[in-house]
């Protein structure tokens, strides 16, 4: 039998949390305060859309025909619509987070880019719609793998969370 191409796991929903970016967040750094607030270790980014000041992300780079592809750092000056964007809410194994979030944007002109968005590099405009749902029972870690050579999240089981009586 064919070794599995997948590595799975099953979480439990917790709590959804539903909010807004205000003008000056950051994207990133803006969803992961919501989680500290709501005492929220890992959570899928269900959706978030609104508008950025300027955007940074990483895009995919094929430098040569049969080359490995590479994501090479992307900017955007000057106010844009934030589309769609979607993710998860993990750790780096150290303790600190490591959200990884794609999402996708249009210019004045319309032309839609996107890709990985960088922390810190995401200023909100005008607002941030964002909805986030809680994952209990799961522990998810972005670490190097050296099969693809980036960094991929590990999936790991927990002991179900108590239930309260």
């Amino acid at each position: 039998m064919p070794e599995p191409q997948f590595h799975t796991v099953e979480a439990t929903t917790g709590r959804i949390v539903v909010g807004r970016l205000l003008p000056g967040a950051d994207l990133i750094e803006g969803i992961e305060a919501v989680c500290d607030k709501h005492k929220i270790r890992y959570a899928a980014v269900s959706f978030a859309y609104g508008s950025l000041s300027s955007a940074g992300f990483k895009i995919l780079n094929i430098p040569s025909p049969g080359a490995r592809a590479v994501l090479t750092a992307h900017n955007v000056d000057g106010r844009v619509e934030f589309l769609a964007g979607q993710g998860l809410v993990c750790d780096d194994g150290e303790g600190h987070r490591a959200t990884h979030l794609h999402g996708a944007i249009s210019d004045e002109t319309g032309t839609v880019k996107g890709g990985h968005f960088e922390k810190g590099l995401n200023p909100i405009y005008n607002n941030m719609d964002v909805t986030l749902i809680e994952l209990l029972g799961v522990r998810l870690t972005r670490r190097w793998d050296a099969k693809t050579q980036t960094i991929e999240m590990e999936v790991e089981q927990l002991a179900a969370p108590a239930q309260a009586d």
